[in-house]
């Protein structure tokens, strides 16, 4: 892929949906990079984007070519909202 032809994702945040893994892969103020031959999304794993936190702050890839879909946040303010409401959504409905 043509590097001018990226989109710019500079400040945004980026919730990712990988073939062949349940969960999403999540990361600010992402950017593209290339790694031996492959198109990789580059940027920092957010705080909230596992239970855990295992890996927050870190820097994380994901195979451009793996990605069926995706749902960008204008900035991580607005991810840190949507992952409130999915939480509470989750919460209100586990005790069903």
């Amino acid at each position: 892929m043509d590097k001018e032809f990226l989109p710019d994702f500079s400040g945004k945040c980026i919730s990712m949906s990988v073939v062949d893994s349940e969960c999403c892969h999540d990361l600010f103020d992402p950017h593209f990079e290339y790694q031996g031959g492959k198109l990789f999304i580059v940027g920092t794993i957010p705080v909230g984007a596992t239970d855990s936190d295992w890996n927050a702050n870190q820097l994380g890839a994901v195979a451009w070519s793996g990605v069926q879909n995706y749902v960008l946040f204008d900035d991580l303010d607005a991810y840190v909202k949507a992952v409130a409401i999915s939480e509470a959504f989750q919460s209100k409905n586990s005790d069903r």
